[in-house]
Parts: C-alpha cells; sequence; structure tokens
C-alpha cells in the first residue's frame, strides 16, 4: 500500500468520526435554541418522593427474595449431600466387622467395598453437615432482612401508627 492510499484512508476515517451538524435544531443560531430548550426543561422536583421510595423499596425485596431463594437451594443440596454421605457411609460400615484385640483397641476389618465407602461417605456426609449448618444460618439472616424490608413497605403504605412516647408521657405518631 501507498503512502498515497494510507492518507487518503485515515482522512477518510477521520472525517466519518468528526462529529457534524444533522440536525435542523443544531442548525439554529444560539439564542433560538436557548429559547427552545429553556421550553422543555422541568426545574420543579417531584410532589412524590414516596413513589421513588417505593421502588427502591421494591428493588431491595426483590434482591432479598432472590438471596432467600438461593439460600434456600443451599440448605437442600447440602442435605441431600449429607443424606448421601450417611447412605454411602452406612453401607461402607455394613461390610467391616470390629475385632477386638489384646490391647484393648477396637480394630475395623473391613473388604475393599467397605474400605472405599466409609472414609468417602463419612467425609460427604461431613462436608454436607457443615454446609447445612452455614446455609441454614444464611437463610435465617436473609428471611429476617426479607421480613424487615416488608415490614417497611408496610409503615410506608398505611403510616405510622399511634405510639406511647415515653420522655413526651403522651401518644404519638
Amino acid at each position: 500500500m501507498s503512502r498515497a492510499s494510507i492518507l487518503a484512508n485515515l482522512f477518510v476515517i477521520f472525517a466519518l468520526l468528526a462529529p457534524s451538524a444533522a440536525s435542523a435544531q443544531a442548525a439554529s443560531t444560539p439564542e433560538q435554541a436557548e429559547a427552545t430548550s429553556n421550553a422543555s426543561i422541568v426545574t420543579t422536583a417531584p410532589n412524590q418522593p414516596a413513589s421513588s421510595q417505593q421502588v427502591w423499596f421494591q428493588h431491595d425485596l426483590e434482591d432479598a427474595k432472590a438471596r432467600s431463594r438461593r439460600a434456600r437451594n443451599a440448605l437442600i443440596g447440602t442435605s441431600v449431600a449429607f443424606a448421601v454421605g450417611a447412605i454411602l457411609a452406612g453401607a461402607g460400615a455394613s461390610q467391616c466387622e470390629s475385632v477386638y484385640n489384646l490391647n484393648n483397641y477396637d480394630d475395623l476389618v473391613c473388604n475393599t467395598a467397605g474400605n472405599v465407602l466409609l472414609p468417602l461417605g463419612g467425609t460427604i456426609a461431613g462436608l454436607g453437615a457443615i454446609g447445612m449448618i452455614t446455609s441454614g444460618i444464611i437463610l435465617g439472616v436473609s428471611n429476617k432482612r426479607k421480613r424487615e424490608i416488608e415490614r417497611d413497605i408496610r409503615r410506608s403504605h398505611y403510616g405510622r401508627r399511634l405510639q406511647w412516647d415515653i420522655p413526651s408521657g403522651g401518644l404519638v405518631f
């Protein structure tokens, strides 16, 4: 490629990328642009701040529901893992026999299936139990957060309720 063709291609690229006045509004004078733009600007604040608050409450509620659903699914999954591990460990333990030695130690003598299934099932059951405890705690916390958001939504809908104010010694809203 020659220098002239490279320069021509660069010139075309820069010409296409350069900003241009392509609309009728951009071709107007600055005074006309100010007059038309001021007419469309709304400078008053919205009268209903509760509507934007409701949008945020709904967003927070959807997020809390999603977290709660994930925690519940994790609890179900780890419970299944615990059950499978317990079944495998039980099947492996059924393949073992306890032998009493003279040193007062019990020893397990297992066949090949018992040697594999007992440690494998025990490991899966142990990790499943840890997962159940952890995901159960997370589920409780996420459900508490969801209930708090729902309570805040109800309070914003129905307003404040009548309460006894201890410092003033009277009923307040």
